[in-house]
């Protein structure tokens, strides 16, 4: 869950003064308590856009190789190679991708 800046913890902040924001839009941040505090809100737009790109194709990734149940099979000590590799799948010779219009999409 993300960290919503309310009314409640921008005021037990009196000193704060700035609240930066990665990624795109302030829907988690309480704009009006912000303003009523002096508090400048500002978004980095974009600069996260290559990391989650990237976070996309490692999920990509972890989902063709089965990933999770390998992972799940190590926690439990076992180690069944077959089972695993029965619904894992090389990328290779594939197209893969990400749907998406905007700047991580496009990536």
């Amino acid at each position: 869950h993300p960290a919503y800046v309310t009314k409640a913890r921008i005021e037990a902040a009196p000193k704060l003064k700035l609240s930066v924001t990665a990624g795109v839009g302030s829907d988690h941040i309480d704009l009006k308590a912000a303003r009523e505090n002096g508090v400048i809100v500002t978004e980095v737009t974009g600069s996260n856009v290559v990391s989650v790109a990237e976070h996309v194709v490692m999920q990509i990734l972890a989902l063709v190789r089965n990933f999770i149940p390998a992972y799940k099979q190590i926690v439990n000590g076992e180690w069944d190679v077959a089972k695993v590799a029965e619904n894992s799948y090389d990328v290779e010779g594939k197209v893969v991708g990400s749907v998406g219009c905007g700047r991580i999409g496009q990536r």
